[in-house]
């Protein structure tokens, strides 16, 4: 499996400029969803899945003192790639 698109990362440390904190959090768990995307606390997102081809999950990171940072992103199937859809904080 690959994790193709991270674009969302960058555009959220750019439009958000999150804590050292949290950035390190969201980058963490983005690293691994590429070898790993069905690992919690991510959970799939039914309404916006087209199953069998692809699901959209979404992880709610916690950092402490502070408000999660949520990670939405894709996962192909047949390909096994993982497209980052956007991260933010709530």
């Amino acid at each position: 499996m690959a994790l193709r698109d991270v674009a969302a990362f960058h555009a959220w440390i750019e439009r958000e400029s999150p804590s050292q904190r949290a950035w390190s959090t969201a980058r963490s768990f983005i690293a691994k969803i590429g070898d790993e995307p069905w690992q919690a606390p991510s959970i799939p997102v039914t309404e916006l899945s087209n199953q069998p081809e692809y699901e959209v999950r979404e992880a709610a990171l916690e950092v402490p003192g502070e408000a999660d940072v949520r990670v939405y992103y894709s996962h192909a199937y047949a390909s096994g790639n993982v497209d980052l859809i956007a991260v933010t904080n709530l």
